[in-house]
């Protein structure tokens, strides 16, 4: 009897282990039931990188076609604008006749008038003061020379200097290409001192158009005498010398225009004195406009229908 006891021992502890390895199945199947399923591990990435930036196509064009690419035209700059300017002179005596002058310079679309002189009759300063209200009205620059009319009483030019807002009876000034020199011819007369004022002034410029004004004109291609009196030779050579373009000048009440060694002589003279109307076929009222692009220069003659 003593020998069947081990036996029966050793079979409990094989249930023993039995119900165990069971019940560890049993749990291990209802664990995630019963406890839920746990969180999975976080997976490790590769290095983080920067996307390329994003391109957004630009449109066309409204005008460019589905099968062209675009174009862009880069503007071509057109030539300069020419300078455009009026020279006009002897208006003494006929108010009406100059402003209508004045007007039709204005609407041609002048930048400034040169006046070849005699603005008034006899130089007072009460005819200045008139002449000054006159051209209260007038938009442009304004660039007088003396006249032999307006000369004061005494021979000088100090209501002239006042009322026509001259710097000096001579003097230059400079606009775009050209150099503009005016000299006072006091009664036909040049003296050495202008002379020598009118040849320094033209060797001291570098503008490449050269013009001069001045009241007495020293050429009349109609045939007159009443031009420069003295000093007539010498300015002719320093015009040649400085290779002056074009000389403006009034005193004969008409219009003419001629060519001498290289330099054109213009005579405006016609915006409302009397006219010379013997020995002048061009004696009508007027300006001369001036056309400068570049070193080219042309005039034209535009007349005033207006009365006496």
């Amino acid at each position: 009897m003593a020998l069947k006891r081990p036996r029966r021992t050793t079979q409990t502890i094989a249930y023993i282990f039995s119900a165990i390895v069971a019940l560890s199945m049993i749990i291990s199947l209802l664990g995630p039931i019963l406890m839920g399923t746990p969180s999975q591990p976080t997976p490790t990435y590769p290095p983080t990188w920067t996307p390329l930036p994003t391109w957004t196509p630009t449109a066309p064009p409204a005008s460019a076609t589905a099968t062209s690419p675009a174009t862009v035209e880069t503007p071509v700059a057109g030539p300069p604008e020419p300078l455009v300017f009026a020279v006009a002179g002897d208006n003494r005596d006929n108010d009406q006749v100059y402003l209508a002058v004045l007007d039709r310079i204005v609407q041609d679309g002048n930048a400034f008038l040169l006046h070849t002189g005699d603005m008034v009759g006899y130089g007072s300063r009460g005819q200045f003061a008139a002449f000054r209200d006159l051209m209260s009205d007038f938009s442009l620059p304004f660039y007088p020379v003396p006249g032999n009319h307006d000369a004061n009483d005494d021979g000088t030019y100090a209501n002239f200097i006042e009322f026509s807002g001259a710097p000096d009876t001579h003097y230059s000034f400079d606009v775009e290409t050209v150099h503009l020199a005016v000299a006072n011819s006091t009664s036909g007369h040049l003296s050495e001192g202008q002379l020598e004022w009118l040849d320094r002034d033209l060797a001291a410029t570098d503008q490449p158009v050269k013009m001069v004004a001045i009241h007495y004109p020293p050429i009349d291609p109609d045939g007159s005498a009443d031009i420069l009196y003295s000093g007539r030779e010498e300015f002719l050579s320093l015009m040649v010398k400085h290779e002056v373009a074009y000389v403006f000048s009034g005193h004969i009440h008409a219009y003419s225009q001629t060519e001498q060694d290289g330099t054109t002589y213009v005579i405006t003279a016609g915006a409302g004195a009397p006219l010379y109307t013997e020995g002048h076929p061009n004696a009508f009222y007027h300006y001369v406009q001036v056309w400068v692009e570049g070193t080219r220069v042309r005039t034209e003659v535009v007349r005033i229908d207006a009365e006496g």
